[in-house]
């Protein structure tokens, strides 16, 4: 069978079976009624019929008996709710078979046929220790509204669009940029017009990136009813909110972290059934799943109406944010013993974790005896962020404004101890440079705004030079090149045509603790050199993206720099600029490629002693004593990219007599 044709089936057939999931739960609560039940039976039906179109015929069988179950409720109207039980079982089965394991198709229909409760045992036991499981977010979709016609898409064909798109409104902003102000009335709404609608086309393509926080939480309810019953409590999750659209990376990451809240909310916050009683609480347990969208966030909610956290480890955290931290702790558990649901005092700090990989940010509050409420703060896509510009040292800097809080003067500092803070509303907020975070070489600031960075549950202030505006941006890889180069997470086009490198909060913070340094030990600005004298440099690179890196860090430390795609180009530019001081090359490149380029030059008279640094991919033993011996002067290899490097390399051999 076609591959794809299963894949589709796989996808529909997950949807089928959470909705009925979901059905057989409010069937066995006693909530179920005729509706429900004929909605069970299209389920069940339409799996028969798809099963066996597609080669499951086993799947095509046991669909085929839960169909005459349900026929028979649906021609009385009820179903017994004793019987969602062993329903439920068989829906695990036919998963199950979906995702490769055995399925005993005889004995399940066997079961059904020959009792009006059949047995649980009939799907396969779980495995021991294994998480409940879920939807992944691309072996399904929401389900569909009536007369709303589906369409399946990779996630790989959306980024290639999602990409074009994000290509078409950069060249569109550049022309903008070009043609300037002095253009007639008609062009000037042409070109907003256009601006307009590429825009629509970006959202419009981030839409289809996206999808419902309901895609992965359909299965949760089940899941939660029987880790409650491995227990021996009584829990109900309510879903409230889960329209909310996300990145389908996020939702790939999502799961394991809300399963694991949910694990702690069952073992660590829920009492049994009887302490409850005794407590004044109803019986069974309540836990609220509730997801809200607030701007370009995405806030997840878990809570429960438990114990709540104890009130010794409340005393030790003044703020959600530190409970949270407190929590988190490696080795700490809040378990009165050791289960093997939880207790073990592992995980919660891999949850933060992987959420902060994801750019969010976990909150905690509780009140004794009334419950707990762990809240995820989460970006809606990882695609587009919402940035603020700022300027330091002459580059230009994207900061996500989810790790953002709000800009302060940094003129009202403190001195704590060596350290040096900045006063905000009573509150010393520790104050470091972005140059320095970034490693850069640039003139330190007198004064001028900083910025408060809200990352890793810690807060910083950051000084820049400027700030040049909020703006949405379409998020760009650095590539395998400049991947490791580390305080990044990716850059994203100006209206110029040139690229903002995008700095990674959760980085400022950690690097806060090491480069803030004290106030009065900030060195004299030094003299900027005139635009005349300043020493040129030639950046060859075929990537746009590392000659644009490469002459934002050089422009920023005084230089002016050139750049060429190829060999062929750079001779060309040499030809017009004869006073270029400094040549950097990449290797790899089409036309004529830096080895070519380095032997043309060292054949020339007009360049023999011409400075030259090969900055390239290529670090092996092998290709640098290639290009030692065709005449280069230093050799960087991108994976090991630094900026202080770079600038060192270039100053010694600009410099040099």
């Amino acid at each position: 069978m076609d591959e794809r044709l299963l894949s589709i089936f796989r996808g529909e057939a997950t949807e089928r079976l959470d909705r009925m999931v979901q059905t057989l739960l409010a069937v066995e609560a006693g909530e179920g009624d005729a509706e429900a039940i004929r909605e069970l039976f299209r389920h069940a039906h339409s799996l028969k019929g798809t099963a066996g179109m597609v080669g499951l015929g086993d799947i095509g069988t046991v669909a085929a008996a839960v169909e005459d179950v349900l026929s028979q409720a649906r021609t009385s109207g009820e179903l017994d709710p004793a019987q969602a039980g062993p329903l439920l079982a068989v829906t695990d089965a036919i998963r199950g078979a979906m995702e490769g394991r055995p399925i005993d198709a005889p004995a399940i229909v066997a079961q059904l046929r020959g009792s009006e409760a059949p047995a649980e045992a009939a799907a396969p036991a779980p495995e021991p220790e294994r998480e409940p499981e879920l939807a992944r977010t691309n072996g399904g979709a929401p389900a569909a509204r009536p007369g709303v016609r589906m369409l399946r898409v990779s996630a790989d064909r959306v980024d290639d669009l999602l990409d074009v798109a994000g290509q078409a409104l950069t060249g569109l902003r550049q022309w903008e940029h070009a043609v300037g102000d002095d253009v007639d009335e008609f062009t000037r709404d042409a070109l907003e017009q256009g601006e307009t609608l590429m825009l629509g086309l970006q959202h419009a393509v981030l839409d289809l990136r996206t999808l419902p926080l309901a895609s992965i939480v359909g299965r949760l309810p089940r899941a939660v009813r029987d880790i409650a019953a491995a227990e021996g409590k009584e829990v109900s999750l309510d879903l409230v909110g889960v329209d909310a659209q996300l990145d389908r990376a996020i939702l790939d990451t999502l799961p394991d972290l809300i399963v694991h809240l949910l694990r702690n909310a069952v073992s660590h916050g829920i009492e049994p059934p009887q302490e409850r009683e005794a407590a004044g609480k109803p019986r069974a347990g309540r836990i609220v799943l509730r997801a809200e969208t607030r701007g370009s966030e995405v806030t997840l909610t878990i809570a429960d109406d438990g114990r709540g956290v104890a009130p010794e480890l409340l005393a030790r955290a003044q703020s959600p944010l530190e409970l949270a931290d407190l929590l988190a702790t490696p080795g700490l558990s809040t378990a009165e013993a050791v289960g093997d649901l939880s207790g073990r005092g592992v995980g919660l700090d891999a949850v933060r974790r992987d959420l902060e990989g994801l750019g969010g940010a976990m909150l905690v509050t509780s009140e004794p005896g009334a419950g707990a409420e762990f809240m995820l703060r989460l970006p809606a896509t990882l695609a587009v962020l919402g940035l603020l510009l700022v300027e330091r040292g002459g580059q230009v800097f994207g900061l996500g404004l989810t790790n953002l809080e709000e800009v302060v003067e940094s003129d009202q500092i403190i001195v704590l101890g060596e350290r040096v803070a900045v006063d905000v509303r009573g509150e010393a907020i520790p104050l470091v440079d972005l140059a320095d975070v970034l490693g850069m070489t640039a003139p330190r600031p007198a004064s001028g705004p900083a910025v408060i960075v809200a990352a890793l549950n810690r807060r910083v202030a950051v000084r820049v030079d400027g700030l040049r505006g909020e703006r949405e941006g379409i998020v760009k890889p650095l590539g395998p090149l400049l991947a490791g180069v580390p305080g990044y997470v990716g850059a994203t086009f100006l209206d110029d045509g040139s690229i903002a490198l995008i700095a990674d909060g959760r980085h400022i913070v950690r690097r806060s603790t090491t480069v803030a340094a004290p106030v009065l030990d900030a060195p004299p600005a030094a003299p900027a050199r005139a635009a005349e004298t300043a020493p040129k440099v030639l950046v060859v690179d075929d990537q746009f993206t590392v000659r644009e890196l490469q002459r934002t860090i050089l422009t920023s430390a005084g230089y002016t720099v050139l750049t060429a795609r190829d060999g062929r180009e750079a001779l060309e530019q040499l030809a017009q600029e004869p006073d270029v001081r400094l040549v950097l090359t990449d290797i790899e490149m089409p036309v004529m490629d830096g080895f070519a380029l380095l032997l043309a030059l060292r054949d020339d008279a007009r360049w023999a002693t011409l400075p030259v640094v090969v900055v390239s991919s290529r670090g092996g033993d092998d290709d640098r004593r290639r290009g030692a011996d065709a005449g280069a002067d230093a050799y960087i290899d991108k994976a090991q990219f630094d900026q202080r490097t770079l600038l060192g390399i270039v100053q010694r051999l600009v410099e040099q007599p």
